[in-house]
C-alpha cells in the first residue's frame, strides 16, 4: 500500500466507524451524533456529524478496537510498481503518519434507489507528514536501484472524493468499488542511501524526484486506483460491513 494509500484509509474507515457505532452496541463518546436518513438535512447532518467527533476518533476509541490515528502508524507495506521512469519493489517498516487531526469533510452525499446504494464523501487535509524506513529494489530510467534507508514525505493540501458504489444484500451493504481521485497541490520527497552508499546518485534521484513530482505522480495513479479500489473495498466488506446492519446504520 502506497503512503497516501494509508492517510485516506485511515480517515475512511473511522468514518465509517462512526456510522456503524449504533449498529455496534457499544458504549461512545457522546460527542458522537447518529443521524436519521428521513431528515430533510441528512447530508448536511453526517457531514456535521462526522466533522464534530472527528477528533475523538482521531484520539482512538478502545471498544470498537480503534487505535490512535494522529499518528497513525503501520508496521509494515510492500507493493510493486511501474509508473512514468521508476519501475520496482518496495517494502516500507515502521510508518507514521502525522497530520489527520487536521482533516476537514466538506460534503457527504448518499444515494438509496432499491437495493443500490452509493456514497460520495470530499474530504481535505491541509498537511501530511509521512516517515519510516524503506528496502527499495528497481529503476529510475536507466539507473538501477538498490537500497535502504530512512524516508519522509512532505504533502500540503491533499482533496479527494471518495465514491463509494455497492449494493444491499441481506441487509448488507456490500461495496462494489470504491475510486479515489486524490488531487496535491505540493509534494516533497527525502530518501537516504536509495543507490547503496552512492551519495551523488541519491541526491541526482532526489532532484529528479522532487522537481518532476507531478509527472511522477499522475503515471501513479491509474495503478494505485486500482489498488485503493480492490484494498478498500475489501477491507469495509470483511470487518465493518458484513457485521452490521444496514437499516440500524443509517436509519
Amino acid at each position: 500500500m502506497s503512503t497516501t494509500t494509508m492517510l485516506f484509509c485511515a480517515i475512511l474507515c473511522a468514518l465509517l466507524v462512526a456510522q456503524a457505532s449504533c449498529a455496534e452496541e457499544v458504549s461512545l463518546p457522546r460527542s458522537v451524533k447518529v443521524c436519521n436518513r428521513r431528515s430533510s438535512d441528512y447530508s448536511s447532518c453526517l457531514r456535521l456529524a462526522i466533522q464534530e467527533s472527528w477528533l475523538t476518533f482521531v484520539k482512538g476509541i478502545p471498544q470498537l478496537q480503534l487505535p490512535v490515528l494522529d499518528p497513525m502508524s503501520m508496521d509494515y507495506i510492500e507493493s510493486n510498481y511501474q509508473a512514468a521512469e521508476i519501475s520496482g519493489r518496495f517494502s516500507l517498516r515502521d510508518v507514521k503518519t502525522y497530520g489527520l487531526a487536521r482533516t476537514n469533510f466538506l460534503a457527504v452525499r448518499p444515494y438509496f434507489s432499491g437495493n443500490t446504494m452509493n456514497m460520495e464523501i470530499d474530504v481535505e487535509v491541509p498537511k501530511a507528514f509521512i516517515d519510516g524506513n524503506y528496502k527499495a529494489d528497481g529503476s529510475i530510467g536507466l539507473y538501477k536501484i538498490g537500497g535502504k534507508g530512512y524516508f519522509n514525505v512532505s504533502i500540503d493540501h491533499i482533496s479527494a472524493t471518495w465514491s463509494l458504489e455497492g449494493h444491499v444484500d441481506d441487509d448488507r451493504w456490500i461495496i462494489d468499488h470504491l475510486h479515489i481521485y486524490p488531487d496535491v497541490e505540493k509534494l516533497k520527497v527525502h530518501f537516504t542511501d536509495l543507490f547503496n552508499g552512492n551519495d551523488e546518485l541519491n541526491k541526482a534521484a532526489l532532484s529528479l524526484v522532487n522537481e518532476y513530482w507531478q509527472v511522477f505522480y499522475k503515471g501513479f495513479l491509474p495503478s494505485l486506483e486500482k489498488h485503493w479500489d480492490q484494498y478498500l473495498s475489501d477491507f469495509l466488506n470483511r470487518f465493518i460491513f458484513s457485521k452490521i446492519s444496514v437499516s440500524k446504520v443509517f436509519p
